[in-house]
């Protein structure tokens, strides 16, 4: 879980954002990207997602410094039908094209009922809750992976567990109407090994290698990432090891948006009204605590901690720009 920081201090969204803003445009990268970079690390912070946001930003910045991420990346689009589309990255920060594959979807869905676009060739996507938010904000069903195809190899000495690469994200988002929150359920699949928690409850571990396989399927394999192009082994730029999936769905053309959304208000709202889990305070389904922090943030500033506030001072100094603090 993203358990908001206690150790640092709250900066207003636009100065953090701001701040953001110029470190990636003096690294250098093109100022759009560097505008867009910042903001979706800013709405990756509103949804309290602390492990994706602004404490990536050094991350990001070493891996264009040395030559790990194309600084001004050329997508170029591989496939094309009414409904679908393959892009490669060119090697960039996975932000840039993973944005423009949801808005192709989106545009695709808007047109045709659906969209289905997949990524390859491009470094981390971030936080994939970022792209189903822009789906939702069209009153669209959003849904966003992200892994790698499978491994050149894999050890007979290891166990099956063993097979998952990394912690490929799913993500993915039912609109509620206004004045509630949408349903946004955003997660790792990855579940560390825990022999004791396995003795317990072996199927929780059997989800998490199914559910890791989906993502790594739907973007790497689906995304091309194992053609000759754009193996890992072959690529320019060592850091762009990764695929995307983004699919957009126009309520529409299934049942009444309306009272689609009225349902999905519904069940965010007397669900609230429930017991909570043990240790917790309140009941919420995915996407409830998410924007009651979005409105925290948006009025109060953005809580980040010691060692984020730290990282940024330091870039700063590096490109001899202010802190908002």
């Amino acid at each position: 879980m993203n358990i908001p920081p206690t150790d640092g201090i709250r900066v207003p969204v636009e100065k953090l954002r701001i701040l953001v803003r110029d470190i990636y445009t003096a690294v250098p990268i093109p100022p759009e990207h560097a505008r867009l970079i910042a903001d979706l690390l800013i709405d990756t912070e509103l949804r309290g997602v602390v492990s994706h946001g602004v404490m990536q930003v050094e991350r990001y910045v070493r891996g264009y410094q040395e030559g790990t991420i194309n600084p001004d990346p050329q997508i170029r689009v591989l496939r094309e039908s009414s409904v679908t589309a393959a892009l490669s990255g060119d090697g960039g920060l996975g932000m840039i094209v993973a944005t423009k594959g949801m808005q192709m979807a989106i545009d695709m869905a808007k047109e045709m009922g659906t969209g289905m676009v997949t990524s390859t060739y491009h470094d981390h996507v971030g936080s994939s809750g970022k792209y189903v938010r822009m789906a939702l904000a069209d009153n669209l069903i959003g849904i966003s992976l992200s892994g790698r195809n499978a491994a050149p190899s894999y050890s007979p000495e290891s166990t099956i567990q063993g097979s998952i690469q990394g912690s490929p994200p799913l993500a993915f988002g039912m609109p509620s109407g206004p004045n509630h929150p949408d349903f946004l359920l955003d997660i790792s699949s990855h579940i560390p090994w825990d022999p004791v928690c396995f003795e317990k409850m072996p199927q929780v571990f059997f989800k998490a290698i199914g559910f890791s396989h989906v993502a790594n399927i739907l973007s790497g394999s689906l995304g091309g990432q194992m053609l000759p192009e754009f193996d890992r082994r072959n690529i320019e730029f060592k850091g762009a090891n990764q695929s995307g999936f983004f699919m957009a769905l126009d309520i529409e053309r299934f049942t009444s948006r309306q009272a689609f959304e009225g349902d999905m208000a519904h069940l965010m709202e007397e669900t609230s009204k429930m017991r909570p889990f043990p240790g917790f305070d309140e009941a919420t389904l995915p996407g409830g605590r998410a924007w009651k922090k979005e409105r925290d943030y948006l009025e109060n500033g953005i809580p980040i901690s010691a060692n984020a506030a730290t990282s940024l001072e330091k870039l700063a100094g590096e490109f001899s720009l202010p802190t908002p603090w």
